[in-house]
């Protein structure tokens, strides 16, 4: 645009040089494009010129300093022009002395892109230079275990049964709705809307929320295949007929029990940090207070985590039996159930050095890790072995460990917490397979076993009036994030979007209030594997199983901080008032409080015989949401808003650096050559 408006810049250096980095990386591309579908494959040569690689890295090499000196010439003639020139014609013409004025600071924003968003691009495309030249070997595609099923044209879409999935739980109480989901053309993309109003049809009512919920498991189980062998039958049907188990091995720890409850803080906003502060006492009382004033959590959490903090004979849960499915997962409650010296009955994957993780921490708690092993203990004599013959597969062994989990310890009531997690559509297989699990499990264990979940903020909740009022308040407040956001929203109308949906209505017309945190590039998978966990907890409840379903903060863990995107949006997220980006040991600590809180404390509402109205309260008690209920924009909108504000606060300072030495250099060269 600058060479367009500016023709005498195409005879600049600048111009031939910027015009050969481009068209080196277009060469390349589609010489790349055209062999590769000719003949299949690309030379190796070919691939080490490709992007990502020599080729874009040459590219930047060259464009960065060629487009910089462009615009660097532009403003020096407009500086020139504007002084001499075209005085006179903008004197006489305002809108084109605005509109020339508009055009020179556009080009110094321009100007700070460079050194703010360059440097963190060009590190990137170094880092994946590697992953493209010399890719790992793909690992073969698991076709036995729990699978989606195949359509007419032996396809396994996970896009259609998901649709299928939703429109089948609210078919009975609303046909039209379950006909909106299946017209649906764009499901990718517009899943956030489905979702939300399934989530309005389940407030109607306490037995619509239930039927709703148990209409949508029951077509999951029916339609998910289990295979074994390449014989493929329903996950209903295997997980009755299929017979197998495992062996049990037992390892008592030989710490002792922690005195008090302490939550590892760092107040540092993220990425940044100070000292982390262990909070146990008043202290922690007094952080849990600032928290609810800030919105960051409900007082319903801070009123939680206290209790524990103050209930000493709460912190001695050897008399309690956990099972942790995923019970290495970085969210999981493993490490902070085993300094209250609790029994963990832990499954995860068969991988030596997962089990190594977890019995060497064991053994150095308070707690006892009990665990399944394919041979028999005794044979087991060195540590080697136990961790090779420990752990099981979730997909793969889905009956098998339901019927281990039928008979270890079958006088005591477990709590079965399902803390396993994966990328897209095995987040779905995941999930389905914990809760084939979880309902073989309660199905046949006579004292009432009961549940837990870790519920992600980033999901479609009712909430209680005072909290949306609050999200009405935040969006109405001043914000340097609400200025820049407004700005993007000129570019992207769906950025910073008012955190407000309208309410929800029973049937007795009473209102629901409502927050949706849907995250469009989730995906309809991730909606669909919290969805399984939702209605399981709803109905396990309703039919007199206590449910722990606590919503956790969002949490720089190091399976999302590894991509600068993500970490990038963390970065700006407390921005946004009242975000706040928890460090993955505050996380463990608080969400395992209020694990503890409503397991020990028989009043509180993870227990039937409290009162909550419609089952779908359920999931507002306790929230620790890290600000995404109150505030003032939903979260799925602040994203590209929050990555440019930590960009600017990251390398604005230097880039208003840069900035002003250029543009007092462009005076000058203007000054001299006049």
């Amino acid at each position: 645009m600058v060479c367009f408006l500016n023709p005498r810049i195409q005879e600049s250096s600048a111009f031939f040089l910027m015009m050969f980095a481009w068209s080196l990386t277009e060469t390349v591309r589609y010489n790349l494009y055209w062999i590769k579908l000719a003949v299949g494959t690309t030379p190796h040569w070919l691939m080490w010129l490709r992007p990502r690689s020599f080729a874009t890295s040459l590219q930047y090499s060259i464009m960065i300093p060629s487009e910089a000196k462009a615009n660097l010439q532009n403003i020096q003639r407009l500086a020139i022009s504007h002084t001499f020139i075209l005085r006179k014609v903008f004197r006489e013409n305002v809108y084109v002395g605005r509109l020339s004025r508009q055009y020179a600071v556009s080009i110094c924003l321009l100007m700070l892109l460079y050194p703010t968003v360059f440097p963190s691009m060009y590190l990137y495309m170094f880092s994946q230079r590697k992953k493209y030249l010399y890719p790992k070997p793909a690992r073969p595609e698991q076709t036995e275990g729990i699978q989606f099923p195949k359509d007419a044209q032996g396809n396994r879409s996970t896009s259609v049964f998901g649709q299928a999935a939703f429109a089948a739980s609210v078919f009975d109480k609303d046909p039209q709705a379950a006909i909106a989901v299946m017209r649906e053309k764009n499901w990718r993309f517009s899943y956030g809307k489905h979702v939300l109003h399934n989530v309005a049809l389940s407030c109607r009512s306490t037995t619509d929320c239930v039927e709703i919920a148990q209409a949508g498991l029951h077509f999951l189980h029916k339609n998910f295949e289990f295979v074994r062998d390449g014989k493929a039958m329903s996950l209903e049907t295997a997980m009755k007929e299929i017979s197998g188990s495992f062996h049990t091995m037992q390892i008592n720890g030989a710490g002792t029990l922690a005195k008090d409850f302490i939550v590892p803080y760092d107040p540092a906003p993220y990425p940044k940090t100070t000292e982390t502060i262990p909070l146990a006492g008043e202290e922690l009382k007094k952080q849990l207070q600032r928290w609810v004033d800030k919105g960051t959590i409900e007082p319903s959490a801070r009123d939680a985590i206290a209790m524990v903090s103050e209930n000493k004979k709460w912190l001695d849960l050897r008399d309690k039996y956990f099972v942790l499915l995923g019970a290495g997962s970085a969210m999981g409650p493993y490490e902070v159930l085993l300094a209250l010296g609790a029994n963990i009955i832990a499954v995860d994957l068969n991988r030596p050095g997962i089990w190594k993780r977890l019995i060497n921490m064991a053994r150095q708690s308070p707690g006892t890790i009990i665990f399944p092993v394919k041979d028999v203990p005794d044979t087991l004599v060195t540590e080697e072995k136990i961790f090779e013959s420990a752990g099981c597969d979730l997909f793969l062994n889905t009956p098998e460990i339901c019927n281990w989990l039928k008979t270890v310890k079958p006088d005591k009531e477990l709590i079965i917490g399902s803390y396993a997690y994966l990328d897209g559509e095995k987040h779905v297989r995941v999930s389905i397979a914990m809760d084939a699990i979880i309902k073989g499990v309660i199905q046949a264990r006579e004292p009432a076993t009961s549940l837990a979940y870790l519920c992600s903020p980033t999901d479609v909740f009712v909430v209680d009036k005072e909290t949306r009022d609050a999200a009405e308040a935040n969006y109405k407040s001043p914000s340097f994030a609400k200025t820049v956001g407004n700005l993007i929203k000129k570019f992207k109308k769906t950025a910073v979007q008012k955190n407000i949906v309208p309410p929800a209505q029973d049937l007795g017309g009473n209102g629901y209030y409502m927050n949706d945190g849907i995250v469009v590039a989730q995906g309809p998978n991730y909606a669909l594997a919290k969805r399984i966990q939702h209605w399981r907890a709803m109905v396990a409840r309703n039919d007199g199983h206590p449910v722990s379903s606590n919503i956790a903060p969002s949490t720089a863990t190091l399976s999302v901080v590894h991509n600068p995107q993500f970490k990038a949006a963390y970065g700006g997220f407390p921005f946004f008032h009242p975000f706040e980006v928890a460090r993955q040991e505050t996380s463990n600590a608080v969400m395992g409080a209020l694990l503890v809180h409503d397991i020990c404390n028989t009043d509180s509402t993870a227990y039937p015989k409290t009162d909550i109205g419609n089952p779908i309260n359920l999931f507002k008690f306790g929230a620790f949401h890290g600000g995404v209920w109150r505030c003032g924009f939903k979260v799925g909108s602040i994203g590209e808003t929050a990555v440019t504000l930590f960009y600017l606060t990251t390398f604005g300072p230097k880039a208003l650096q840069i900035a002003a030495g250029l543009a007092v250099a462009a005076g000058a060269f203007a000054v001299t050559v006049l």
